[in-house]
């Protein structure tokens, strides 16, 4: 939520100094903008943040990659956040797992914004790992 996109702006270098709040039961990330109405979404507020700090590559750089980053940014907002069972987290690292085997980062060789998001929404349960 708000403490992630704390994390990224800070990563991206961005100043901090953004208002985001949470809203319902979810607690689903907003963020507050002076020039109209506010962002809602993890994704949308990330995607958000990368474009402000000009780096649009962390969303992919062809089509293809884009659409990549964009599912597995989806597959960490319905699976990683929705995931709260030991068989949900062993699902969702098995599938990590599976896709990885062959591949450096989610997307295929570059860095993307799925792999930040993917870090966050998964460190706590790797370092409660034994």
């Amino acid at each position: 939520g708000p403490a992630e996109l704390e994390l990224l702006e800070r990563l991206l270098g961005l100043p901090a100094g953004n208002k985001y709040g949470v809203l319902g039961e979810r607690k689903v990330p907003v963020l507050q903008t002076n020039n109209g109405p506010g962002l809602t979404g993890l994704m949308t507020i990330a995607a958000h943040l990368v474009r402000q700090a000009k780096k649009e590559q962390l969303l992919g750089s062809t089509t293809e990659e884009r659409a990549v980053v964009q599912q597995w940014l989806e597959y960490r907002v319905t699976r990683v956040n929705g995931g709260s069972s030991k068989e949900d987290t062993r699902i969702i690292l098995k599938d990590l797992n599976m896709h990885l085997e062959d591949k450096v980062y989610l997307a295929g060789n570059i860095f993307t914004l799925a792999d930040i998001l993917m870090y966050y929404g998964l460190h706590h349960i790797m370092v409660s790992i034994t």
